[in-house]
């Protein structure tokens, strides 16, 4: 399922006119998708009564095939025009058709009775193009009919909502359910529009997922199929060597829980085996309490760093690993540059998966060509200070499109690039993007990204047996770890709250959500 803005729907629906559909017939389907929705919710729709509100435009011609189709199937319709009545286009032919019906009542706004007790309420007044304010006397309307006790349906999405943006006028429609076409528009997902559509349904009426795939940017929602794509499957005849061999390079003398939490996120998501490669501090706090990992002891530099003379004994550690994490609680030192450097070449020469983040990014800054140049097969985790840093720009223009910031760090380096936030946009260098929109609040505290770099590290490992002949699989981890790792989060969040939770709760509840994978 694909998340578009309005201009990106506006392409999808000439690319499905290419193909041999008309917008007309795009708009009957809409319309008789919308109808079957609202038909679906009652035992009987017979005698039923409906308010469709409607504007001039082409959300309003929805609306109209929808009054047509539920008067057929004996429902008492009215329509509330809230804007005048369509003169052109085919809101206006279907219009017309509406007229010729004397079932059909037809009011102005201003005329119609939004006392009376209707049993279906659908708003079809702004669709996907309105941002802004709504004018007061639709603004008053929709607050009175949102507090009815009716089945309200928005079409498209809720009148007052920003498709981009989900900035709400007041008086924005608040509805039981949203039925969208062709794809899901962003702003629906984003606070406060989301609470004002209720449950979400997306519609296939002609606009299938080919008519997005020549245009650039269009992300695909993750959801709990694609994340299941990237979990192999476990059964009675597999072991610990199915599921590959995780280095981890992680921790300092400050910074060890940075360490514990990539192990124990890596071992919960599938990993095979894991060994951490730290200094002696690090490694006596984390086997204290984590029993499944293995560890390879460095030598301190005086910070208590993890110092570059450990290179030769890492590179022979990393050549025998199925896939590399590095970086969390390293520290950003010459000594730290080196050695991801060092591991950065030998990933490339010996095609093992390597998944940076923190100090490895902070590392990564003004030598990001490295990547490229060792032909690395690299995935970068990147929260938007760290993603302005690798691109030498300001914080603030990152977080004005980390989409867009996203897309040209993987186009510079060749990387899969995971950038953090809500949602978590996960890029390629080919052009594919997805959206992840599970996690909240919880999250934001220190740790969660170190969780989320054992999960993903944990997922590329699991798959290392497929992985070289698939590539595809590295981008599904990467995208399947942020999803999951919300996903957890948002269970936890229902029992412990936001407040109260940690990184490590949620880590805790990922068997739940691989339960819920089918994994």
């Amino acid at each position: 399922m694909h998340i578009a803005t309005p201009e990106q729907m506006k392409m999808a629906e000439a690319n499905a006119v290419s193909k041999g559909n008309s917008y007309l017939g795009l708009m009957e389907n809409a319309g008789k998708s919308a109808a079957e929705e609202i038909c679906r919710n009652f035992f009987s729709v017979n005698g039923k009564r409906a308010l469709i509100l409607c504007g001039k435009g082409n959300n309003g011609g929805d609306g109209f095939v929808i009054a047509r189709l539920l008067n057929e199937k004996g429902i008492s319709v009215t329509v509330s025009l809230a804007a005048d009545m369509p003169e052109k286009g085919i809101a206006a032919e279907e219009f017309s058709k509406i007229k010729a019906i004397p079932d059909i009542t037809i009011h102005p706004l201003s005329e119609t009775d939004l006392d009376s007790d209707y049993d279906i309420i659908a708003d079809c007044i702004f669709g996907t193009g309105f941002h802004g304010e709504l004018p007061k006397n639709i603004a008053a309307a929709l607050t009175k009919l949102s507090d009815k006790n009716a089945f309200k349906i928005a079409v498209d999405i809720p009148s007052g909502a920003d498709s981009i943006s989900g900035n709400c006028s007041k008086g924005t429609f608040c509805a039981d359910a949203t039925i969208t076409f062709g794809a899901v528009k962003a702003g629906m997902l984003h606070s406060p529009a989301k609470g004002h559509c209720g449950k979400i349904i997306t519609a296939e009426i002609g606009i299938d997922d080919s008519c997005f795939e020549e245009i650039d940017g269009v992300p695909v929602l993750m959801d709990i199929c694609l994340a299941a794509e990237a979990v192999p499957i476990r059964n009675e005849n597999c072991h610990k060597g199915c599921f590959g061999r995780l280095l981890i390079i992680s921790g300092s003398d400050g910074m060890s829980g940075a360490a514990a939490m990539n192990v124990t996120g890596a071992l919960r998501s599938g990993a095979g085996l894991v060994r951490l490669a730290s200094v002696p501090r690090v490694i006596d706090r984390v086997g204290s309490g984590i029993y499944e990992c293995t560890f390879t002891e460095l030598s301190p530099t005086a910070c208590g760093t993890i110092s570059k003379d450990n290179i030769p004994l890492l590179l022979s550690a990393a050549e025998n690993s199925s896939c590399i994490s590095i970086g969390s609680g390293m520290g950003v030192s010459e000594d730290s540059k080196a050695i991801l450097r060092e591991i950065v070449f030998l990933c490339g020469e010996k095609n093992i998966p390597v998944i940076i983040d923190a100090d490895g990014l902070n590392c990564l800054a003004g030598c990001i060509d490295i990547i490229r140049n060792a032909k690395c097969r690299a995935i970068l985790t990147p929260h938007p200070a760290e993603l302005g840093r690798l691109l030498n720009i300001p914080t603030a223009q990152v977080t004005a499109d980390r989409q867009a910031a996203a897309m040209r760090l993987s186009e510079l380096t060749g990387a899969i690039v995971c950038a953090k936030g809500y949602p978590t946009y996960i890029t390629s260098p080919d052009g594919n993007v997805r959206a992840s929109f599970t996690g909240n609040g919880g999250l934001s505290r220190g740790g969660s990204g170190d969780v989320l770099t054992g999960i993903i590290s944990g997922l590329v490992c699991a798959n290392s047996r497929n992985i070289f002949d698939d590539n595809s699989l590295l981008f599904k981890a990467a995208s399947a770890g942020a999803f999951i790792f919300g996903l957890a989060a948002d269970i936890e969040a229902e029992e412990m709250s936001m407040t109260g939770m940690l990184p490590t709760d949620a880590a805790n509840r990922l068997p739940y959500v691989f339960s819920r994978l089918g994994r």
